[in-house]
């Protein structure tokens, strides 16, 4: 249930993007003060008394599952404010996140096989071992480098995982909406930093240190 300033505004929101009304209840007057509404199996109610908010993100985000999202997403990018869009996560659903008139978040995924989310091959998780760790930019952005499945994964703050293709020595390209570049610095047990390129833009990473270990 997600509590928002006007019904009646939302839910003729939510039936233009393909949502169902399944009932409504009013105020007495002329608004609404609920309404359940349905997207293929799933229903989601909305209730009066909510207030707007100019955060980017609000407390509780909207999943749907759906097929043909690409498809989905040429339909909606002009009639909405689309946060994210297409992108192949690395828990194996292709997504799209956009924004509805209340500030929520809707996320529209579909699932697709492993071997789409990773069309390369594993490799021993020990060679990975020299990546992973916590980096840190001058700016005070972080990123964590883990692995998963003989891959290595980038958890930017605030974002979703992303696997790291190889792409040379050292180097991976990140499966993002627009794919960046990270190179890593350095050799051996571990690497002091990496670089990350998108958009024409390069932001440095150092490592961070461990609790009782200095920095490599």
């Amino acid at each position: 249930m997600f509590h928002v300033p006007d019904v009646r505004r939302t839910v003729d929101w939510y039936k233009d993007i393909g949502f169902a009304v399944v009932g409504t209840y009013d105020d007495g007057g002329d608004g609404l003060s609920f309404a359940m509404m349905s997207f293929g199996g799933g229903e989601v109610m909305f209730s009066s008394g909510g207030q707007l908010s100019p955060r980017h993100r609000r407390e509780v985000d909207l999943y749907a599952y759906t097929d043909e999202v690409d498809r989905l997403h040429d339909r909606l990018k002009d009639r909405l404010e689309i946060v994210e869009g297409p992108h192949t996560t690395f828990y194996g659903m292709r997504e799209i996140i956009v924004r509805d008139l209340n500030g929520f978040w809707i996320t529209f995924g579909q699932e697709v096989p492993q071997d789409v989310v990773t069309p390369w091959p594993a490799v021993d998780p020990a060679l990975l071992r020299p990546y992973l760790g916590k980096y840190q930019s001058d700016e005070g952005l972080a990123v964590l480098i883990t692995s998963h499945l003989g891959r290595l994964l980038a958890f930017p703050e605030d974002s979703g995982g992303v696997y790291l293709r190889p792409a040379g020595d050292h180097t991976f390209t990140a499966a993002m909406t627009e794919e960046g570049r990270v190179t890593f610095e350095g050799s051996g047990d571990s690497m002091p930093a990496l670089s990350f390129e998108q958009g024409g833009r390069t932001t440095r990473f150092v490592r961070v240190a461990e609790k009782g270990k200095s920095p490599a």
